[in-house]
């Protein structure tokens, strides 16, 4: 009786602390008419830097399309697409302020 309550809570201890450390890793694909160029993702990379739960951006300069991987469980698509807007970048449902597309470069605008 005794070994079976140790097996029944190391059992439980092992389930929930697998529990609280899942992975979930999600990909979204932003479509950033003014992505151009390298300088463009260079600041769409240091806008998307804070939000801490960003693993990696591809851009895809042809479909003018930035994909972002990111942790969910931290970070919501909603935070990337603030910080996108809010660097001056607008997505097709959201424009950016004219005063972040101001501080854009030129050729960026």
């Amino acid at each position: 009786m005794k070994n079976l309550i140790v097996f029944l809570l190391s059992a439980l201890t092992l389930c929930l602390s697998a529990a609280c450390h899942r992975n979930n890793m999600r990909t979204e694909t932003f479509r950033i008419e003014q992505m151009r160029n390298p300088e463009s993702v260079q600041l769409l990379s240091k806008a998307l830097q804070p939000l801490g739960g960003v693993k990696k951006i591809t851009p895809d300069f042809e479909g003018r399309e930035l994909i972002v991987e990111f942790n969910g469980l931290s970070l919501y698509k909603k935070n990337i697409e603030y910080a996108i807007v809010h660097a001056g970048f607008s997505l097709p449902h959201w424009p950016a302020p004219e005063a972040a597309k101001a501080d854009l470069p030129e050729e960026l605008r």
